[in-house]
This record gives structure tokens, C-alpha cells and sequence, in this order.
């Protein structure tokens, strides 16, 4: 497991499995042979006060290692979020909350962790008395000091080595419940469990790379960077402030400069983008690589829509019966597609012989709708597919237009809605029926959100009252829908896991 070293000295550690941003590795870090020593001689201060800040912070650290277990509202939590309450003897206050947290553990353990539980219990049950009665030779030698002191400095370790203790059996209550997730759900929340802990990774692995050489949090970073992201986007009808960033997102993919999310150069200073390249904020650092796909996708689309215009055959007509030209113009639209989807998929390419199998495509085309072609003619046509794949051609650019408006409109509109996406009033998974098992057992506590099978149904572009002139062929139909649901996979995982800096 990485880690990093923080400025006091403590290690913060990778995401772990539950959510929990620190884990038992920290804790064991923590109470450490040295740092146990350490930890018992600061709670062994005379003065109650010093004591109750340092058990207000193992409180904290027991709050976040026993969180995966309980539920968000569990009273335990509540309690132990609580500062501690002023008392003349602290360290005993904290053996009573140490024993919540045992009972509390008690009713959810796995029955083979009870007899670990009951030893601890019955260990602090019996914590060092108040006042230790010192040897008379002690008492000769150190005659100021009094048998309160070695009592608190007792005390101390006795509380210490209990909250050790417990951390140990917390750490192996979640490896049981690990198990047991893993043993007892189905494929969908297995699926969802995955998901989880890769939006967890990711948002670590982000944050920490961008707060790499720099005394800023990375969190901040990212922030400012997405503000300055979404700077300059216009305004939009029923757009909220919110989803600003979508439009942002949809212009940057008609743009002809590749996507890029590159991490900061140099680790003491944040890069800035130049106004000449398309990059993208933090957030997408991990969809870059699909976002650069779907740009190369759209811009195919519009190619292939573009070349199609070239060759004059008649727009497709659900209305008509379909004729031998209509029949030869939806060929013509497949073999183009299949001619750059090859291109898309292949890393090596070789644009000659690309540009020379699209021209003669359009003047096979063409053909059909023409008598004759002289070869001035074909030499035009030829020259217009040159320019065709160019991101500054006119009928390129309008087209493009006409595109990105229509997958803006069904993103920030209630296009989805009208189309009949269902979600589940109540989401149920990992949910058992209370009297299916009977005694103790193991509870499934997992965010349902993340366990939640595939809607019922997937939005799609096609059916728009108004079909995209131009590009209302059924084969380019297709390839819209398909790039639409990319779109749409994207920033609902970029929200997923952004939620909170986006």
C-alpha cells in the first residue's frame, strides 16, 4: 500500500476498501512500539484538559476505523464525534466510551470474534485504581512524587493498549465483512462494489498527483483549476450553474486541437494552459483517453456526413418505398463508415490510400446519380474530398454545428426525461428481509447508489422531433446514438466522482 508522509510526521495512506480514507495500516503506524510509548505519556498529563485534546484525537481516529462497519447514523458515531466531557479523570470517561465501542462491535461481529471482544471486555472492567501505592524506597528517593502520578502514567497505558487492541479487532471485523460481501452478493453489486472502490482510487490517485511538490491541498488545486476550466462558457437556456460545465465540455470536443489532461510538469509550480491548447482540468484525467476517442468519433461523423453530401444522392425517406438509388446511398454511407472506423481503430494509418478510397467511394457515388462524370469533374470531387477533411471546410463546420447543438440540446434539456429514462423510486440492493435469517449474522452496509443494477432504460438521441439535417442517415443515426451514450457514460462518471469539485 503507498503512502505519503505529511508535515507531523503521520502517514497518509491510499484509499482503502469501504471508503475510508486512513485504514488500520495508519493505525498500527500510529501505535507503534515508539509511538505507543509516546502516545501513553501524553495521556498521562496532570492536567485533565491536555489529556481530553489527545483523547479527543484517538476518538477521531477510532471514529474513522469503525465507520465502515455502522451505519452513517449510528449512534456509536454521533458519540464518538462528541468532544470529551469535562472530567476530573478523563482517562476513566474514556474506558466507558471504550466500552460502547466493544458492546457495539459485540452485536455486529462475527460470532468467532466474540470471545476476543468478551477478553477485552473483561479487561476493562478492571482498570488501575486511582492511587498506586508506591515502595517506601520510591517514596525515599523521589519524595515530591506521589502515587497520582504513576497512577495516571498506569492509566495511560492501560487505555492505550485497549484502544490498541481494538483497532486490531476492527481491523479483523472488516476483513470478515470483506469476505463476506464478496461471499454473499450478486454479479450487479459485486459490479457496484468494484465501482465504487475504482472511483475512490481514481479520486486519489488525482488529488494526490496534482498536490505532489506543493504545500497546497489537492483538492484546492483541482478546484481552481475547474473554475478556471469553466471560465468564458456563455450562457444557455435551462442550464443551471451546475451543469455550465457540460456545455464547456461539449465545445471542447468540436474543437480541432486534440483533448489532453496532462499532470503538472514541474511538482512546485501547477500548469496553466495556453489559450492554443485544448486541455482539460483534473477531473477528466483518467477520461481523457475516452474523451480523445469520442472527439475522433465525432469528427468522423461529420466527415462522413460531409462526403455524403458530395455525392447528391436523395436524403433518406422512411415515407418512400426504397428504390436501387436509395438502396445504393445507404451502401455508400456504410462502406464510408466502415472506412473510418477502420481508420479510428488502427494506430498505424496511412492517409493516402484513406483520402484515395474515400474519392473514389464519392464518385462511385455519384455516378449513380449522374449520366456521365468528365474528368474535370472527378478532379473536382476529388479536391472537394481533400478539403473535406480539413477541420475548416464550410460544410464540415456546419455540420459539426448542427451535431454538437443536438447532443447540447438532449444533454442540459429535459430531452432524456421526455424520452422515458426510468430510475427506480427505491433502490434495494443488498438488502435482505429481516426474518430470512435467524441470530446474529453479519449486516450488508453498502451505499445502495453504488450497488444499483442498469436502468431500465438507456437514453438515447434518436427519435428527436426534429432530426440533425444532414446527418439523418440511418447508418450516421446509429453512430449518434452510440456517441451519445459515450457522452453521457462520461459525465455521469466524472460527476460520480467529482460530485463535490465540479
Amino acid at each position: 500500500m503507498q503512502g505519503e508522509m505529511l508535515n507531523d510526521g503521520s502517514l497518509r495512506l491510499c484509499t482503502l476498501h469501504f471508503g475510508t480514507r486512513y485504514g488500520h495500516e495508519l493505525r498500527c503506524f500510529c501505535f507503534s512500539l515508539t509511538s505507543f510509548v509516546q502516545t501513553a505519556e501524553k495521556l498521562s498529563s496532570p492536567e485533565p484538559s491536555e489529556q481530553n485534546i489527545h483523547i479527543k484525537r484517538l476518538l477521531d481516529d477510532t471514529r474513522e476505523a469503525i465507520s465502515p462497519l455502522l451505519p452513517p447514523g449510528h449512534h456509536l458515531l454521533r458519540l464518538l464525534s462528541f468532544p470529551p466531557a469535562p472530567s476530573s479523570a478523563p482517562l476513566y470517561s474514556f474506558v466507558s466510551t471504550l466500552k460502547d465501542v466493544l458492546m457495539t462491535l459485540r452485536q455486529r461481529c462475527a460470532p468467532i470474534r466474540d470471545s476476543e471482544i468478551d477478553a477485552e471486555l473483561q479487561k476493562l472492567d478492571s482498570p488501575p485504581p486511582k492511587e498506586l501505592a508506591l515502595p517506601q524506597a520510591h517514596m525515599a528517593e523521589h519524595p515530591l512524587q506521589g502515587g497520582g502520578a504513576a497512577s495516571g502514567l498506569a492509566m495511560a497505558r492501560f487505555t492505550t493498549q485497549s484502544l490498541r487492541a481494538i483497532l486490531t479487532i476492527i481491523d479483523h471485523m472488516r476483513s470478515d465483512f470483506h469476505g463476506f460481501l464478496l461471499g454473499s452478493m450478486t454479479e450487479e453489486q459485486l459490479q457496484g462494489l468494484v465501482i465504487r472502490e475504482a472511483k475512490l482510487r481514481e479520486r486519489g490517485l488525482v488529488t494526490n498527483l496534482w498536490s505532489l511538490g506543493t504545500d497546497r491541498r489537492g483538492e484546492e488545486i483541482i478546484r481552481e483549476q475547474w473554475r478556471r476550466w469553466c471560465q468564458g462558457v456563455e450562457d444557455v437556456d435551462n442550464v443551471s450553474q451546475e451543469d455550465r460545465w457540460k456545455v464547456r465540455l461539449v465545445k471542447v470536443l468540436a474543437m480541432p486541437t486534440p483533448i489532453s489532461c496532462i499532470p503538472p510538469k514541474n511538482l512546485t509550480t501547477i500548469n496553466v494552459p495556453s489559450p492554443n491548447q485544448n486541455e482539460l482540468p483534473p477531473q477528466f484525467f483518467l477520461s481523457a483517453p475516452s474523451l480523445h476517442r469520442l472527439q475522433d468519433y465525432l469528427q468522423a461523423i461529420v466527415i462522413a456526413a460531409t462526403l455524403r453530401s458530395l455525392t447528391r444522392l436523395p436524403p433518406p425517406s422512411p415515407l418512400l418505398p426504397t428504390t436501387s438509388i436509395q438502396a445504393s446511398a445507404q451502401g455508400f454511407t456504410e462502406r464510408i463508415w466502415t472506412l473510418l472506423q477502420t481508420e479510428l481503430d488502427t494506430s498505424v494509418t496511412d492517409s493516402s490510400l484513406k483520402l484515395v478510397n474515400l474519392a473514389d467511394e464519392v464518385i462511385r457515388a455519384r455516378r449513380l446519380v449522374v449520366d456521365s462524370l468528365d474528368p474535370s469533374e472527378e478532379l473536382r470531387l476529388r479536391e472537394a474530398v481533400k478539403r473535406t477533411l480539413q477541420p475548416n471546410d464550410p460544410v464540415f463546420l456546419l455540420l459539426q454545428k448542427r451535431l454538437m447543438g443536438a447532443l447540447l440540446e438532449a444533454i442540459v434539456t429535459n430531452e432524456l426525461q421526455n424520452r422515458g429514462i426510468q430510475v427506480p423510486d427505491k433502490l434495494k440492493a443488498g438488502r435482505g428481509h429481516p426474518d430470512q435469517y435467524a441470530g446474529k449474522r453479519l449486516k450488508l452496509i453498502v451505499d445502495d447508489g453504488d450497488l444499483a443494477g442498469p436502468r431500465a432504460s438507456s437514453p438515447k438521441i434518436t427519435g428527436l422531433a426534429h432530426p440533425i439535417k444532414g446527418l439523418d442517415d440511418r447508418v450516421l443515426s446509429g453512430a449518434i446514438d452510440e456517441a451519445f451514450m459515450r457522452l453521457v457514460g462520461i459525465m455521469g462518471w466524472v460527476e460520480s466522482v467529482w460530485g463535490d469539485l465540479v
